[in-house]
């Protein structure tokens, strides 16, 4: 797949160095949903508590069969997980409040549909258990998939904007959730958030899909045909703040940009997210880009993602500034540095102009050929770039300038299987 060519305007990325971590690593962090044969008993995992900047079940809502288990992690303290409806436990399971860290596992034998509440902030989930009568088997997807993505980013005007781009791969419709946040990044330390971000949805050729301002009110045109509102706060992932934006789209395969920007030219730290409301169908997410512009300190470029499923996800990652002046892009970063942190803030790449290979980490052998043959090798010397065989989940990617340089870089995310 090719990356998304009209992933044009500028963008500039705020974060606090000691907080940035947590902030992307929790908005991408999703639990690794399974979808078993009813023969093969599974878990299925959720986490519980500051999520994403909400207190909730995340996902709030998973499909399992007859003999399957929903095991629930604590993200944060002070939370339960209980059956039933709030102010009205059923008596099937009630972990009791607990500490962040802790585990509580419930194994569901027979289907139904059973919904659950925390008892301290009544927050609400559901475990929907499907018999186990054969269906219709989909087209097969790989084991592990790239999935659920964040940009975080410094919103300006003009071209300064905030992008996310994405695609969707496969046979058939993707359904997803995009978010543009601002005000509930209050609650990670980040004091200048976007107060209003405003959300538009382009497709492969630049036509405007879809666009929201303020999520409680549905504009309808492109893929939206009906008031969403209700479809948002059941999805699991609705904002906490009126003036923060979202759109659910269903998409068939192509190239997606979400571009973010502040009302009436106002500016501040956002976070575009896309969420996959459908990891069981027969299309996936992939190929992230995130375009920005890179500044010094604090104000890095950062692209979160997640690797999900039950092995390794082969990928590589590139931060890329020279080549951008082919797409009219006067004041690129002329040397990038690209960094690789898996979901505890623990660096396990590197690298600063590809063709150097910085061993340790992940890194253990010269990836040069890897690069050259792996069909994205970057056109300029001084971009960077990096193959990794990743685990199942969360990995952020930073860009810097290289002597705290600063100019637009654009950080990318292949799949290689």
């Amino acid at each position: 797949m090719k990356s998304l060519e009209f992933f044009k305007p500028t963008l500039a990325t705020t974060l606090k160095i000691d907080s940035w971590r947590l902030v992307l690593l929790v908005a991408t962090a999703v639990s690794l949903i399974g979808y078993p044969k009813p023969a093969n008993a599974a878990t299925v995992y959720v986490a519980v508590g500051w999520y994403g900047g909400l207190i909730d079940f995340h996902p709030g809502e998973v499909t399992i069969h007859p003999g399957d288990q929903v095991k629930w992690t604590w993200l944060t303290s002070g939370h339960s997980t209980t059956s039933g409806r709030p102010g009205m436990p059923n008596g099937i399971w009630n972990s009791g409040v607990r500490s962040q860290g802790a585990t509580f596992t419930h194994t569901f034998n027979s289907a139904g549909t059973f919904p659950y509440y925390c008892t301290q902030h009544l927050q609400v989930g559901q475990v929907i258990v499907m018999s186990a009568t054969p269906t219709p088997t989909p087209t097969p997807l790989p084991s592990t998939k790239i999935t659920n993505i964040s940009t975080r980013a410094f919103v300006q005007t003009g071209q300064n904007v905030m992008i996310g781009g994405f695609i969707v791969q496969g046979t058939g419709p993707k359904r997803v959730i995009i978010r543009a946040i601002g005000p509930e990044l209050t609650h990670f330390g980040i004091t200048n958030p976007l107060a209003n971000p405003t959300l538009e949805l382009h497709n492969e050729s630049g036509a405007l899909i879809a666009s929201n301002d303020n999520w409680q009110t549905t504009i309808l045109g492109g893929v939206i045909t009906a008031n969403q509102v209700n479809a948002i706060q059941n999805s699991g992932y609705v904002p906490t703040a009126a003036s923060e934006s979202a759109i659910i789209a269903n998409l068939p395969p192509g190239n997606y940009t979400a571009i973010v920007r502040g009302v009436s030219n106002t500016i501040g730290v956002a976070l575009v997210e896309v969420y996959d409301l459908s990891p069981a169908a027969s299309s996936s997410l992939g190929n992230i880009s995130s375009r920005a512009f890179v500044q010094t300190g604090e104000n890095v470029m950062i692209g979160g993602f997640v690797v999900q499923g039950s092995g390794r996800k082969r990928v590589i990652i590139r931060a890329i500034g020279p080549e951008l002046t082919q797409y009219g892009i006067t004041n690129v970063l002329d040397n990038p540095r690209l960094e690789l942190y898996n979901r505890t803030g623990a660096l396990i790449g590197s690298n600063d102009n590809w063709q150097t290979t910085i061993l340790g980490g992940i890194i253990t052998s010269n990836q040069v050929n890897d690069i050259q043959n792996s069909g994205h090798a970057p056109t300029a010397a001084s971009e960077s770039a990096i193959i990794a065989d990743l685990q199942p989940g969360n990995y952020t990617a930073v860009v810097h300038g290289v002597i705290n340089t600063t100019g637009v870089a654009l950080v990318e995310v292949y799949d290689l299987d």
